[in-house]
């Protein structure tokens, strides 16, 4: 035995599209936002969506890949006495991602909007109100090292990480971001709705914060000027 653990970064993904699209929303400066007027469901609130909002399907392909992959690794933790901390991430964002998709919408949409790439609004209307929040890999790293030092984990641990509400921005927002360090770039309206697409997700990470005295300290401003010295340093 080596005394080993494992740390399983899962996603947002796992949340239920279904719950996610039914959400009340209202628009506020060009963004969707949450309408605390309404009636709430549970695991959600102006703070965001926390650990206890479901998991039912469905929750796309990946989506379930990731929380099966949370289920096994806490069989595997139970049956082998180990242990397993799961750190469910909204979206990673910083300087050395070279724009691709999969590596996240905020470089993404920099990368392309300086290089004048194609950008759509894809759904909900074509306007780009759509709402993500976002945190920094220097961020996820520390959390991490807390759960280390911390050694065996509480029951059910897992986290829900991200920038919170005060790191969430809209496309619309962000375009008018790039337009003012990039130069004018106006994405296409799509209105066709795409599968598995959510208006707004903003992570909750309350019981981090509570339970290790965690919050990001990187701002999404801040955020945003290392990936645009990362684009300046690595155009096309």
């Amino acid at each position: 035995p080596r005394k080993a653990g494992l740390v399983l970064l899962s996603t947002s993904r796992v949340y239920s599209v279904r719950d996610l699209s039914a959400l009340p929303m209202k628009t506020l400066d060009n963004a969707f936002a949450l309408d605390e007027a309404a009636t709430l469901p549970h695991g959600v609130s102006s703070a965001g969506i926390d650990e206890s909002f479901p998991v039912r399907q469905p929750v796309s392909l990946y989506g379930a890949s990731k929380l099966a992959s949370e289920v096994m690794g806490i069989e595997y933790g139970s049956a082998f006495q180990f242990p397993v901390w799961i750190d469910r991430c909204g979206v990673l964002a910083g300087a050395g991602q070279f724009g691709t998709a999969e590596q996240g919408i905020f470089s993404y949409w920099l990368h392309a909007h300086a290089a004048k790439r194609r950008l759509r609004y894809i759904g909900f209307g074509g306007l780009g109100l759509q709402v993500r929040d976002a945190f920094h890999p220097d961020d996820l790293a520390n959390f991490i090292a807390m759960q280390l030092r911390r050694g065996d984990p509480p029951p059910d641990a897992i986290y829900n990480l991200g920038g919170g509400a005060r790191n969430a921005m809209s496309l619309a927002q962000l375009t008018a971001w790039c337009d003012e360090r990039f130069g004018k770039h106006a994405p296409e309206p799509d209105t066709k709705p795409r599968m598995f697409d959510i208006p707004w997700t903003v992570m909750d990470y309350g019981r981090a914060s509570r339970e290790f005295n965690w919050s990001p300290t990187r701002a999404l401003p801040a955020i945003l000027d290392e990936i645009a010295a990362h684009v300046r340093d690595n155009p096309g």
